[in-house]
């Protein structure tokens, strides 16, 4: 079917254009009548069947999308000529784009999931079976509402985060901006008296002289060693090794390791009871959670999982074995699965740690912020004491 570039009217005067498909334009043209537009002028274009994007869409806007999607399908609207005003009225052009080709999709035939299963960087495996779902039991609305609360959800964690982490990050840029100032210009005029007086130096002040040295004067090398070891350690953990490794290592840092675990094991219910909810079949699911978890430690445990509930076994005498679910987690799904209600065990679930997350939010970042000042603090002490010891020292000498 060949795709037609058009421009057109609204009831309103408003000019209005995009790509749609059409077996001609005479076909296009009763199209845009049933979306209430009138046709001003097209013409055949090759369609784009696969749009490129270079970063995934903000989870800002997909909120956005699925709660005008389900506005749409709740009110009864064609999706077609929903999926129209959805483009008109989005601001993120690259959305626009993955929007215009999951409508033209749509009018030669495709389903709503399969449209959307073309652009994995906008629409997740989680997403798309859940629109799936929907699709195939009829209850579109309702699955939409239910992928709109985990969308909030998502939003209201990263939000936490993002806000928790604002003072310690002005302070940090703060203090980091003035030891940069005073290394690169206060220190050097004070090294020069250093070197002229002839005295011996002490540990702090050899210390800051080295690091001044090195922003003054090799500040190229810095640069290029830094910007080596981001592109090497990108590219270890683009290995299955190094991500083992990095994952490992979140799951176990002071402090921040219980939060990042926490923050796993709420995703973990999110997802899982979404997708039962949705009436995905368990092994399917656990699949699907197996993908989207963001921790290739845990992954790789729902992968056993899920090959022992495929043998018959019970997902909660599974989850027993591994210290990353804690007791609480394991004997909530032992309940459910005995009883056949998982996916209300898992809400319940889910309803605790997002009380737990917030509250571990606050106490991590009340703990890290006073660390982060003792640490700037020292540096400063340190700076400190390396320009005063030694004009201590200049003014003895002066004395005898």
């Amino acid at each position: 079917m060949p795709a037609f570039k058009y421009r057109a009217v609204d009831q309103s005067g408003k000019r209005v254009g995009g790509v749609l498909y059409a077996e001609s334009e005479r076909a296009l043209q009763e199209t845009l009548r049933d979306m209430r537009l009138y046709l001003v002028d097209a013409r055949e274009t090759k369609p784009s069947r696969e749009v490129q994007l270079w970063r995934k869409i903000k989870r800002k806007d997909l909120l956005t999308f699925t709660v005008h999607l389900q506005t749409i399908v709740s009110a009864g609207i064609p999706i077609i000529q929903g999926l129209g005003d959805l483009i008109d009225q989005t601001g993120n052009q690259n959305f626009k784009k993955v929007l215009e080709d999951v409508r033209g999709s749509i009018q030669t035939g495709t389903s709503l999931s399969e449209a959307l299963e073309k652009h994995p960087r906008a629409f997740s495996d989680l997403y798309v079976s859940v629109i799936r779902a929907g699709e195939t039991s009829g209850n579109l609305d309702s699955i939409l509402k239910d992928l709109i609360s985990f969308l909030e959800w998502q939003e209201e964690i990263v939000s936490s985060i993002r806000q928790a982490t604002i003072y310690p990050i002005i302070v940090l840029t703060a203090v980091t901006g003035l030891v940069i100032l005073l290394m690169t210009f206060v220190f050097p005029r004070f090294t020069v008296i250093f070197e002229k007086a002839n005295v011996p130096l002490p540990l702090p002040t050899r210390i800051v002289m080295g690091v001044s040295h090195l922003l003054v004067y090799d500040w190229p090398y810095l640069i290029a060693a830094v910007i080596l070891f981001f592109i090497l350690f990108r590219m270890f953990v683009k290995t299955s090794t190094g991500r083992h490794v990095v994952d490992n290592l979140k799951l176990k840092v002071p402090v921040f390791g219980k939060l990042i675990l926490k923050i796993n094991l709420s995703r973990f219910s999110h997802y899982l009871g979404t997708l039962i909810r949705a009436g995905i079949d368990i092994t399917q699911s656990l699949r699907i959670v197996e993908k989207v978890i963001g921790n290739v430690i845990l992954s790789d445990i729902i992968r056993i999982v899920r090959a022992r509930v495929q043998a018959g076994e019970f997902m909660s005498d599974t989850l027993r074995e591994y210290p990353q679910f804690p007791p609480l987690v394991v004997r909530m799904i032992s309940i459910g699965e005995s009883s056949g209600n998982l996916e209300e065990t898992l809400d319940k679930v889910s309803t605790y740690y997002d009380r737990e997350v917030p509250v571990t939010i606050k106490k991590v970042f009340a703990i890290f912020e006073p660390l982060v000042i003792v640490f700037l603090a020292s540096i400063v002490l340190l700076m400190a004491l390396s320009m005063f010891l030694p004009l201590y020292q200049m003014m003895g000498v002066i004395a005898k």
